[in-house]
């Protein structure tokens, strides 16, 4: 091989041994007459230079990456350059950045990261998995913008093993490459940042270990004969999708996998030899798993007692996307950007279920990859095989009858969200099969393609016209959207480019390489819409934060908003909030019996509630407070204005059906209102559309609970517009449940101005009169009452994003009647002591905790359902505190002997590599 080409080798050999897949790198990548192939480095080139060119504006700055201004409520100021989600799944966040940030910095600082002290009453971190916490790219969340050089790499490994996979598989350069960039830019990495697009970058890797493995027992088409380096793949590639951190979509990938592997039994030619093939692929499996052992056993430890959310009993098995988005399949933006469907089409939950997209030329030339089948002897069945997993998936995903029974029956995929967590497979399945597609052309005896050509062309057209059959009665007599009108002008172009590029009397190979070209920009061009919903400029306020870490110590603190969870973890600041699956499960009975009732299990967040019509975080706050100062919480999160801001139950939370009432010039509004359970009331805040702030005049309100009354005015300065207006009461109206009478007067101005109303619940707020002649039975005003913070909770700190409340006697972390403790950290103290006495923790009790008391193991005990206990000798004891998974010794055996079985493996693959393989049936 040439100097010229050491470049691009460099970096697959980290990846693989001299003697392992570097090996069969190299000698794949040299033509007939020994000297390397210039294409085929270009073809590496290519995948690995485009992620980081269609990203380079994130890379500049040009727009953040960093998802902490979207989702920490910390933005003070926040640029949007386009409407829109840049990402579907906010918990690129919540789970994969804040968490992934918290282990890295553990595995930095040398520690193993079994166990997250700063979310809930601690849980473990790494047995979470979504914190992908051993995961070897992980320690880049350390760094900023970790995560986006994280995601470029992953995009880089899916692109770099599909292209050497497919040149496993025989296939010309330009139909590798395009294979390479269709998968490297696939809907799910477009759509999803989280966890789940981790694993994904591996599943091309392990079918090129299976591929190495048939290698050994077969003839490869491009004469590589019977090489059997490469088996490494497989083990490596396994551990690697495990470690990444979301066993889900590791799974559904792994079915794939085995629909691969039984397929390739077809060509074998004897049941011995095809039974050696199936022995290698599942040794490989075998050594995968057991260099896996660590992960999967804190994963395991940690299911014993969690709380799965969705995922237990029949979980998902009856859920799938709507039928009526099936168009978006082809057109992906056809009803707008992420997170809109201004068409009622489906419903709103598609977007918040659905895993990825295909695209006009994906879908095309897959079906012709598939029509293909029919004359390709070779890889018929290979073919036949991935249009059927792509269908039968793709259908299952939709809700077909039949299908989707019978694809749930499969053992765990029910319990899994496979509507979502399927499309990397099928992405894949398309894209091997548009590869097909282009080889097919680039080989084609005739001048003109063959009729499989046209018939894919028309079937991807048949197919967008039949999905977009249940869209049509919404679409009669609409205006057509810039996002309709621009999908269908992407998606006509490339059919329409497909079919003039087959009907032009080009070259084979010419064509073949412009319907590529065409392809792969297309599927840029998709991947780079949400990108351009990022923010442009934000300002994150982390003053709180600082605050927050200087005084906190071991106690803890909770948010009704700013800091949202699991950002106490990034920021190293306890917040006993969660946004998390799996969860402790005794934590989370903790949280609804004791803590809020109203809460949703896994969202522990401080304003998601399970039930509109139901008390507010704040309310279930201040009427539990000893549970939460039992917890440790010394510090209460609000908003800017006050964190004891209350919204009648269903205001805040109302999205549709609101309604705008004019309060006309020296016009008059009475209203009867509901009343938090305690505090004193001392302003009003009433959401108000002043178009675009033009809104004059002075507007009086007069709150009457029983029979006292306080009031209060605000002249109208150019007020912000669809925003909460606060309006101070002269004196403050203690309240203690119930309804008062709320009056507003509207006093000179001559510019309009709305007051937004939202349809009330029953029984509960209504309209008494409205001026002007406009009735509005049924409808409350959106409004909030800002309580008196004299009492439980003292503001000590508040900048522009939050304010900070200070708990008065929370329990401490430690605590041991009669003793001095000098406390170090939350795993070690010192304790002096007059006489034998219980230490108690207030961390999660959980089977793999152990202490040491001067130097002699101590047993942990349960204090409570929820925290520790340890017994003290008296006089002076040094105490340290540590946490593993209970059979987290297994697991590192049972690592040493699969990082044992590889390097033997691969040593026998060494000596072996260059033999020809015993003679046996072709591919």
């Amino acid at each position: 091989m040439g100097k010229r080409a050491a470049p691009f080798f460099y970096l697959l050999q980290a990846w693989a041994p001299p003697s392992n897949g570097y090996h069969v790198i190299r000698q794949r990548m040299r033509n007939n007459t020994g000297r390397t192939n210039w294409t085929d480095r270009l073809a590496l080139a290519l995948v690995i230079l485009a992620p980081v060119l269609v990203k380079l504006p994130l890379i500049l700055g040009l727009r953040i990456a960093d998802p902490t201004p979207l989702y920490s409520r910390l933005a003070s100021e926040l640029t949007m350059a386009h409407p829109g989600n840049p990402t579907l799944d906010p918990n690129i966040a919540f789970t994969s950045q804040t968490l992934g940030h918290r282990a890295a910095l553990d595995l930095l600082s040398g520690h193993m990261p079994w166990w997250n002290y700063f979310q809930g009453v601690g849980m473990p971190l790494a047995g979470e998995m979504q914190s992908a916490a051993l995961f070897p790219l992980t320690p880049l969340l350390a760094l900023p913008n970790g995560q986006l050089y994280m995601h470029i790499i992953l995009q880089i490994i899916a692109g770099i093993f599909t292209v050497l996979l497919m040149r496993r598989l025989g296939m010309g350069t330009v139909a590798a490459t395009l294979v390479g960039v269709l998968y490297e830019f696939n809907g799910t990495y477009a759509w999803l940042a989280n966890a789940v697009i981790n694993p994904i970058a591996f599943l091309p890797m392990i079918l090129l270990g299976v591929e190495a493995v048939r290698a050994r027992f077969s003839q490869p088409p491009d004469g590589l004969a019977g090489h059997s380096t490469g088996w490494c793949w497989i083990p490596v590639g396994l551990a690697l999708s495990l470690y990444a951190g979301f066993p889900e979509t590791a799974y559904l990938n792994g079915l794939l996998i085995g629909v691969w592997t039984l397929v390739r039994l077809i060509g074998l030619g004897s049941v011995r030899v095809g039974a050696r093939y199936l022995s290698g692929v599942a040794g490989g499996a075998v050594v995968g798993m057991l260099l896996s052992a660590p992960i999967l056993i804190a994963f395991t430890d940690f299911l014993l007692v969690a709380n799965v959310g969705g995922h237990g009993g029949d979980g998902f098995r009856h859920m799938h996307l709507p039928a009526g988005n099936i168009v978006n399949l082809t057109l992906p933006y056809l009803f707008g950007h992420l997170g809109e469907l201004p068409i009622p089409v489906g419903n709103g939950a598609f977007w918040g279920n659905v895993g990825g997209y295909a695209g006009m030329a994906l879908v095309a030339l897959g079906l012709v990859g598939a029509a293909g089948a029919l004359r390709d002897g070779t890889y018929r069945a290979l073919r036949l095989a991935l249009a059927t997993w792509a269908a039968v998936t793709m259908a299952a995903t939709y809700g077909a009858p039949v299908i989707t029974p019978l694809v749930t029956s499969i053992p765990a995929v029910g319990t899994a969200a496979f509507f979502r967590y399927f499309c990397a497979s099928w992405q894949f399945s398309l894209s091997v099969l548009a590869g097909f597609a282009v080889q097919d052309l680039a080989t084609a005896s005739a001048r003109r393609p063959g009729w499989q050509f046209w018939t894919g062309l028309a079937a991807a057209f048949a197919v967008t016209v039949a999905a977009l059959t249940p869209a049509a009665p919404t679409l009669v007599g609409l205006p057509l959207t810039p996002w309709f009108q621009r999908s269908l002008m992407v998606g006509e172009a490339v059919l329409g480019g497909f079919a003039l590029l087959g009907g032009l009397p080009l070259a084979t190979r010419h064509r073949a390489l412009l319907v590529a070209i065409l392809a792969g920009l297309e599927a840029m061009l998709l991947f780079i819409v949400p990108l351009r919903s990022l923010p442009s400029a934000a300002v994150v306020e982390t003053r709180g934060v600082t605050f927050l870490q200087q005084h906190l110590g071991q106690q803890r603190f909770y948010s009704l908003g700013p800091v949202t969870p699991n950002y106490g973890a990034y920021f190293g600041i306890a917040g006993i909030n969660h946004n998390d699956m799996p969860l402790p499960r005794a934590w989370v009975d903790h949280v609804v019996k004791h803590l809020d009732d109203n809460t949703i299990d896994v969202l522990f967040t401080g304003f998601s509630r399970a039930s509109a019509s139901g008390p507010t975080a704040l309310d279930n706050l201040l009427r539990n407070l000893d549970a939460y100062r039992q917890l440790g919480v010394k510090y209460v999160l609000g908003g800017p204005t006050n964190a004891s801001d209350w919204t009648p139950p269903g205001s805040a939370a109302q999205q549709s059906g609101n309604s705008a009432g004019p309060l006309p010039p020296d016009g008059h509004a009475a209203f009867m209102v509901p009343l938090p359970n305690r505090g004193t009331v001392t302003q009003v805040g009433l959401f108000l559309g002043t178009y675009g702030g033009k809104s004059d005049g002075r507007l009086t309100v007069k709150l009457c609970a029983v029979d006292t009354c306080a009031q209060g005015s605000l002249v109208l300065d150019h007020p912000a517009d669809n925003a909460y207006v606060s309006i101070p009461l002269d004196s403050g109206l203690t309240v203690a449940g119930g309804q008062a009478r709320l009056d507003l007067q509207r006093t000179g101005g001559t510019q309009p101005l709305v007051l937004w109303m939202y349809p009330a619940l029953p029984d509960s707020t209504r309209t008494l009169a409205l001026d002007g002649g406009f009735a509005f039975d049924g409808f409350a005003p959106k409004l909030s009452l800002t309580l008196d913070a004299e009492g439980p909770l003292h503001p000590v700190f508040h900048d522009r994003v939050m304010t900070v409340y200070e708990l008065d006697n929370p329990a401490p972390y430690f605590a041991a009647e009669g003793c001095t403790l000098s406390i170090q950290s939350r795993e070690a103290l010192v304790a002096d002591c007059p006489t034998a006495v219980p230490l108690r923790r207030l961390e999660l009790a959980m089977a793999g905790w152990s202490a040491t008391v001067n130097g002699s193991p101590q047993a942990v005990a349960a204090d409570g359902p929820l925290f520790q206990r340890i017994d003290l000798p008296a006089g002076r004891s040094v105490v340290t505190f540590r946490f593993q998974p209970p059979s987290i010794s297994l697991g590192y055996v049972l690592l040493v002997l699969g990082l044992v079985a590889l390097m033997a493996a691969n040593w026998w693959d060494g000596r072996i590599g260059g033999r020809p393989s015993s003679p046996g049936a072709s591919v």
